[in-house]
């Protein structure tokens, strides 16, 4: 059921309109409306504050009932928000997951999740039960709640889906200045990872990008900008057939790196903690899927 804050839909002459709900009336008309709209306590009402194409309210409003809208993701702004990566919200939040994903041209942020319950993905009847009941084999659309909730009950764990490994510096070793870590994850269990950017890249793309890379390249710049701060040293493309070529059991697929620092600078913000990850650049021809 919505609530007095949530973000709406609702189908209009002119297509979609947006708002935010700010009362809810369950005895009687809607105020200050142009259209009466009655609620009642079977079929309550709300009164929704329009909002523009950036999520700013209007100081318009409109009546509707609660059963015509749809709940919808709050618009924010895309920098720096890593793409479909669930993270847990403060204590005291009315959700316990938000995740920012792509809604068209904008970013949105989903929150989900009963702070009071625990996910017993580990229960195989509890897990099936709470599949079935929200009909998780046709939710596909990721600007849901419904969607984030199901993954969460999926194979994957909690903990594997709100950690992310990719870019992360997983070892210093200050004497030689050098950084070791994932720069990319592209699959996990088998499964397409999602990047920072929302797109998918196939383990063969990236086994090509990185050749080239470590050919032709391999220098390190810090934020992408200004000169040369340091070099790719150690480079190893991780696919399941090159792991199980050489032995190596991963449920990852992706590229790992060893990286020397030759900045003073950008070394003393390595171990500050303030540069804690790597970042990938490159172009790409995408192809939608």
């Amino acid at each position: 059921m919505a609530k007095v804050g949530d973000r709406v839909s609702w189908s209009s002459s002119g297509g979609t309109a947006r708002g935010i709900i700010r009362s809810i009336h369950r005895d009687g008309s809607v105020p200050n409306i142009p259209a009466k709209v009655t609620g009642t306590k079977d079929e309550p009402a709300a009164r929704i504050e329009l909002i523009d194409g950036e999520g700013k309210p209007r100081n318009e409003f409109v009546g509707h009932k609660i059963t015509s809208l749809r709940k919808y993701a709050e618009v924010v702004d895309k920098a720096d928000k890593p793409l479909n990566k669930p993270f847990r919200l403060p204590s005291g939040s009315s959700k316990k997951f938000g995740v920012y994903v792509k809604d068209g041209d904008k970013t949105v942020k989903v929150t989900f999740g009963d702070p009071n319950m625990e996910i017993r993905r580990d229960d195989p009847k509890a897990r099936a039960n709470f599949r079935s009941r929200h009909s998780c084999d046709t939710a596909t659309d990721k600007t849901s709640a419904r969607y984030w909730s199901c993954r969460m009950w999926s194979g994957s764990t909690v903990g594997s889906m709100t950690k992310n490994l990719e870019g992360q510096i997983l070892k210093a070793d200050e004497e030689q200045r050098m950084v070791y870590g994932w720069a990319s994850v592209v699959t996990e269990k088998g499964e397409p990872v999602v990047d920072r950017q929302g797109d998918v890249i196939e383990p063969d793309t990236l086994v090509r990008a990185v050749n080239k890379f470590m050919e032709h390249v391999r220098v390190g710049k810090e934020m992408h900008k200004g000169d040369q701060i340091g070099a790719v040293i150690h480079s190893m493309p991780i696919t399941k057939e090159i792991g199980e070529s050489l032995g190596i059991q991963s449920d990852r697929e992706g590229w790992i790196v060893a990286f020397k620092v030759y900045n003073d600078d950008v070394w003393a913000k390595v171990k500050s903690g303030e540069l804690a990850a790597f970042s990938i650049g490159g172009r790409a021809m995408k192809e939608e899927l």
